[in-house]
């Protein structure tokens, strides 16, 4: 059985590479099919992510 943090991880790189995508089609000006209010909310997302990879982390600092 794999490590529960080394999930959870593997799950967040995945999460962000969506949003990393969305975004990417947001920036390119194509077709706008997301509104600002969509590349806000991503951003925020990807905030709690960091915050809580930061969590995660964070044990080996003691």
């Amino acid at each position: 059985m794999q490590n529960p943090i080394k999930e959870r991880i593997v799950k967040l790189r995945y999460e962000i590479a969506q949003v990393s995508e969305s975004n990417r089609l947001y920036l390119r000006g194509g077709k706008k099919i997301l509104g600002a209010t969509d590349h806000e909310r991503r951003l925020q997302r990807l905030q709690e992510i960091l915050d809580e990879l930061a969590s995660l982390t964070d044990w080996k600092k003691l």
